[in-house]
C-alpha cells in the first residue's frame, strides 16, 4: 500500500475501512469487541451466537440480557459453551434439561464475574 503514491490520504482511509470491514464480516469475535468498545449493544445471528457471546460479560450485565441470548440456544451448545469455558464438567452437566444448563451457565458465570471483581480489591 505505502509503494502507490499515487493515492490521495481519503483513498488510503477508505482502504484502510474495506480491509477492517472484511475483517469484522470474517471474525465475528472481533466484531462483537468493536461494538462493544463503541458502547453498542451487540446483537448475536443464531449461527455466531456460541462461538462469539461471552458468558461471563453477559452474566455481569445481568439475567435478562444473558438469558435473550443463550435462551434460544439448544442443550448441546450450551453444554460446550460451559465445557469451552471450563464451567462445568461432563458429570455436572448429565441429565440435566436446557433450561437446567442455561440456569448452570448464568450461576457459574456469574460466579466467575465475582470472584475476579473481588481479587481486584485484595491488597497483594
Amino acid at each position: 500500500m505505502a509503494e502507490d503514491q499515487g493515492l490521495t490520504p481519503v483513498e488510503y482511509i477508505d482502504r484502510f475501512f474495506d480491509e477492517l470491514r472484511a475483517e469484522v464480516r470474517a471474525n465475528p469475535k472481533l466484531a462483537a469487541r468493536l461494538v462493544k468498545a463503541l458502547g453498542g449493544n451487540v446483537v448475536f445471528e443464531n449461527e455466531v451466537k456460541a462461538e462469539t457471546a461471552n458468558p461471563y460479560a453477559l452474566a455481569a450485565d445481568g439475567r435478562t440480557r444473558f438469558y435473550s441470548v443463550f435462551g434460544a440456544m439448544k442443550a448441546a451448545e450450551v453444554k460446550r459453551i460451559l465445557r469451552d469455558h471450563n464451567l462445568a464438567t461432563s458429570v455436572d452437566v448429565k441429565g440435566k434439561s436446557g433450561d437446567q444448563l442455561l440456569d448452570l451457565l448464568f450461576d457459574r458465570a456469574l460466579a466467575k464475574v465475582s470472584e475476579r471483581s473481588s481479587s481486584l480489591f485484595r491488597e497483594g
